[in-house]
């Protein structure tokens, strides 16, 4: 099968282009920059930007599936999420319906689409709490509405493993004994999902003829937040520390550290809108829907995974 991917040079989509190039599909990549990509006569790169512009009416020729995985996750204005998360969708979903209108559209999303829970179902009705869960919730909607063939949206919690960059400032606190400051909510809880069992979903849905449905897809350990630092600590072997901070004081302080976001970009996940989300309460999903209907279960323990994690940061040794 040819393949269409978005978001092929980011922290998700390396992995799935290493795992599909290794099986065989032909790729195609669309992206802004492909300095990062692998040298491989089945890849085949599109330069172009998500940004709303139109796009090449005939970027999805050949193409049986689509894998749209690109977002504005940390951007410096507000506009962006928008720009990139629903107008970027829009022009992919009309270039592909001109070009691929039978392909299998797949688009990762984010729980944050969803809203707040322990724990939301497939069901449960979006009630997003920030502009980036409203705009990946509009990118759901224009995807579903301009794409004609066959839609699934796969709405993930937190995404972690090799590559990823958000957790790594736990990692550092804990590895030099420093506390790791935490919203001061008792009750809340987190679900989590490896990158590789992201992928593995992906290609579950690919090969499973679903249509016009969107599943939260996780592991299916909940951890409440107070404990995550002292799994970490667990993965490092160090002990851990949390820092409960008030939501009051820590959405002040984002929103007194938003002008120097705006010139600089950091740091990127202290935002007014990620804290808005982090104060929110629980983040939790249930993903019995999605494995019965994909087939598909989470394979790595969050503790395997926060190991592997550690690894790749070179905070642990390979045979650690």
């Amino acid at each position: 099968m040819k393949i269409l991917i978005t978001g092929a040079t980011g922290f998700v989509g390396s992995r799935l282009v290493a795992r599909l190039a290794d099986s065989g599909h032909f790729l195609r990549l669309l992206v802004r920059d492909s300095s990062r990509l692998p040298r491989d006569s089945r890849v085949e790169v599109v330069h172009g930007h998500l940004d709303g512009t139109p796009l090449s009416p005939g970027l999805g020729e050949g193409i049986g599936g689509i894998l749209h995985l690109a977002g504005a996750l940390f951007p410096r204005r507000r506009g962006e999420f928008m720009k990139v998360n629903r107008d970027g969708t829009r022009a992919l979903a009309r270039a592909c319906a001109k070009s691929c209108p039978e392909a299998a559209w797949i688009q990762v999303s984010s729980i944050a689409a969803t809203g707040p829970g322990n724990p939301v179902l497939d069901t449960t009705p979006p009630t997003p709490v920030s502009l980036y869960g409203r705009s990946k919730l509009a990118g759901e909607e224009v995807a579903q509405q301009d794409f004609p063939g066959r839609v699934t949206i796969l709405r993930p919690p937190t995404v972690y493993g090799p590559g990823d960059r958000a957790l790594l400032p736990w990692f550092q606190l804990v590895r030099r004994g420093l506390p790791c400051p935490i919203p001061a909510l008792p009750s809340a809880a987190l679900s989590f999902i490896h990158v590789d069992d992201l992928v593995g979903a992906m290609l579950a849905t690919l090969d499973s003829g679903t249509a016009n449905s969107i599943h939260h897809v996780a592991g299916p350990e909940v951890v409440p937040l107070a404990q995550f630092p002292a799994r970490i600590g667990q993965a490092l072997g160090r002990s851990a520390h949390c820092l409960p901070l008030a939501p009051w004081f820590l959405r002040g302080a984002a929103a007194a550290l938003a002008p120097m976001r705006v010139c600089t970009g950091w740091p990127p996940s202290f935002s007014v809108d990620k804290i808005r989300e982090a104060t929110a309460g629980s983040w939790v999903c249930d993903p019995a829907a999605a494995e019965g209907a994909l087939g598909w279960r989470a394979k790595i323990g969050l503790d395997e995974g926060l190991v592997e994690t550690a690894r790749s940061y070179g905070l642990l040794s390979p045979n650690a």
